[in-house]
């Protein structure tokens, strides 16, 4: 007589273990061998008990330690937040943002529970905002105006800034297509900036090759004609090459509105974007230097007070200093947009984020937060 055992193990499969029913002379043996088989059994259940356990255990760890990330991010937050709220407010000098204040001073690692955080504050107004693009004249669709005519304040500096990579160069004609491609993916119509530009019917159009710029294009790639949400947009744009948007992205970030850069935070980079209307060339780095030297020496308490420096008007005698629209200045002392930079650990998993901060005159606001790799 034969005695089956079916066991389901937790992967699903089956395990049937036959027993034999012997004679007397040889149920010393099939009770050894019964014995070892039922061992078997427990070994292997509690073997995937464990597994299960552990599997458990590692899940709810994980979602233990995404709770504590959210936890201390938005405690950063607030802690910036509360802090460029009160910078404001105690500014008894006007309105003013420069990297001496409070809110610019690095501070050591500070340790938690879980591990530690380290957390920084820059200016997101000292870098150039993609979304001032949108920013036209009044002669942008006019083709027999001139290409200074053509281009607002804020395009021209765009085109400086492509200009000012020293080991990618680019020529003033390549930065033109590059900033009227740019310009048609930003504004809200369909007509083309210029002979670089580029609305829906190019992007419908064009094979997936990348012979002119544009990344693995699509039938169901179109102009956004809307502003910016993210820099990685770029390489969905005409004549923009991977090589360049890497070289851009420190210098440049996409804010929900236009805005003016602050020329108290503004790098050596983007102070060489500054220029006379009627030159697209950046100024050169010797000349950049020598108005950081002053900057240093003293915080510009109005662009006025910049503009009028003699080592301004020797560089830039008639520098360009209006956006020429009501939406947004081309230049400030001042910012309302920040960037909380977060380094956190917790439990031996370090991740670094980047949080966006909206400051108005009663609040600071949490606009996006990314993880920065």
């Amino acid at each position: 007589m034969s005695v089956f055992f079916c066991w389901r193990g937790f992967d699903g499969g089956d395990m049937v273990i036959k027993i034999h029913h012997h004679r007397p002379a040889d149920q010393q043996g099939s009770a050894l061998i019964l014995a070892l088989l039922i061992a078997a059994m427990v070994a292997l259940i509690s073997v995937r008990f464990a597994e299960a356990f552990l599997l458990q255990l590692n899940q709810v760890e994980s979602q233990d330690n995404t709770r504590l990330l959210s936890v201390y991010l938005s405690g950063a937050e607030q802690l910036a937040a509360q802090l460029l709220v009160a910078d404001a407010q105690s500014n008894q000098a006007g309105n003013l943002d420069h990297y001496q204040e409070s809110w610019a001073q690095s501070v050591p690692a500070l340790p938690t529970d879980h591990g530690w955080l380290q957390v920084r504050l820059t200016d997101a107004q000292s870098l150039f905002n993609l979304n001032n693009l949108s920013i036209k004249t009044a002669y942008s669709n006019d083709a027999g105006a001139s290409l200074t005519v053509r281009l607002s304040p804020a395009q021209k500096q765009f085109v400086r800034l492509l200009q000012s990579f020293e080991d990618y160069p680019v020529s003033e004609a390549d930065a033109v297509l590059m900033t009227e491609a740019l310009t048609d993916w930003i504004d809200n119509d369909d007509q083309t900036s210029g002979p670089g530009g580029a609305e829906s019917l190019y992007y419908s159009t064009s094979s997936s090759s990348s012979a002119q710029g544009a990344q693995s294009l699509t039938d169901s790639v179109q102009a956004a004609n809307q502003p910016l949400f993210d820099i990685s947009e770029l390489y969905l744009i005409r004549h923009f090459t991977p090589d360049i948007v890497e070289r851009l992205r420190p210098w440049v970030v996409v804010l929900p509105v236009p805005t003016a850069m602050n020329i108290n935070t503004a790098p050596a980079r983007l102070l060489a974007t500054i220029n006379q209307p009627d030159k697209l060339q950046p100024l050169q780095t010797a000349d950049v230097q020598r108005l950081l030297e002053i900057r240093q020496q003293r915080v510009l308490g109005t662009t006025a007070d910049f503009f009028a420096l003699p080592q301004m008007l020797e560089l830039v005698p008639d520098a360009e200093t209006s956006s020429g629209s009501t939406q947004a200045a081309l230049y400030s002392v001042n910012s309302d947009w920040f960037h909380l930079h977060s380094q956190v650990a917790v439990n031996e998993s370090s991740t670094r984020w980047v949080s966006l901060l909206g400051r108005s005159e009663q609040h600071t606001r949490v606009w996006e937060r990314h993880r920065a790799f």
